[in-house]
């Protein structure tokens, strides 16, 4: 799987949006502004949401115009430009971490998949639910924990907590949604960690597809580093 990852790397790389999480983080601001207003979000649902039904009879747009809805929706105006703003601060973190195709991978695979998911569900079921990829974006804290478990985030600007803590308290809570949701709401999750789990297996974690033999590498990776510190106190 990682020979194949690196295959298309090498032919579809240059085709890869640099900067991407910065250009996201700019739609999400437009799209906020839209939801915000009762006309906005008429707009949103009316013609750039992800309905399968509508895509299926030729609103293609929609496929892309879907990501305008942003991580965080009808808070005030002061807490939208705060969470934008911590959201770009972690995406392009990870951005940096993964590199240019491998976000882009990462981003555009997460929202494929759950429309993929929504279209499929929409012909089984005949239910003509919209796709929001609103576990997506809340995804990139989950890509983040991997890459920095021990970084410091400050919860509610105040509270310190690691990385890894946050993300396994993002994991339960998305597990109880995912149990006790409806089918859209499983397609979402899904859609949101497939591609952190294919991520960590295959491209971050050494490629072997083996998450045990992964996470003992690193525990014996940090255990080296702090017995090499602590020799120096």
């Amino acid at each position: 799987m990682r020979d194949l990852f690196y295959k298309l790397k090498y032919r579809f790389g240059r085709y890869a949006i640099p900067n991407l999480s910065l250009y996201v983080t700019m739609i999400f601001s437009l799209g906020y502004l839209m939801i915000i207003s009762p006309a906005g979000a008429y707009v949103y649902s009316s013609w750039l949401a992800f309905y399968p039904r509508e895509v299926l009879h030729g609103q293609i747009w929609r496929i892309a115009t879907a990501i305008f809805y942003p991580p965080v929706a009808g808070s005030g105006l002061v807490w939208g430009v705060i969470s934008l703003l911590i959201y770009y601060n972690f995406s392009s973190l990870v951005e940096r971490m993964m590199g240019t195709f491998e976000f882009n991978v990462y981003f555009f695979g997460s929202i494929l998949i759950g429309e993929i998911g929504s279209i499929v569900s929409y012909l089984m079921t005949g239910i003509n639910f919209p796709y929001i990829p609103i576990y997506t974006h809340f995804a990139i804290i989950m890509a983040f924990a991997i890459m920095y478990p021990d970084a410091s985030v400050l919860l509610m600007f105040f509270l310190p907590l690691k990385a890894k803590w946050i993300a396994v308290a993002e994991a339960v809570i998305y597990l109880y949604n995912f149990l006790t949701g409806g089918i859209i709401t499983k397609i979402s999750i899904a859609a949101a960690f497939i591609p952190v789990i294919m991520f960590f297996l295959f491209v971050y974690g050494g490629g072997n597809g083996n998450i045990i033999s992964n996470l003992r590498f690193r525990m014996k990776q940090r255990k080296r580093r702090k017995d090499w510190k602590d020799q120096w106190r």
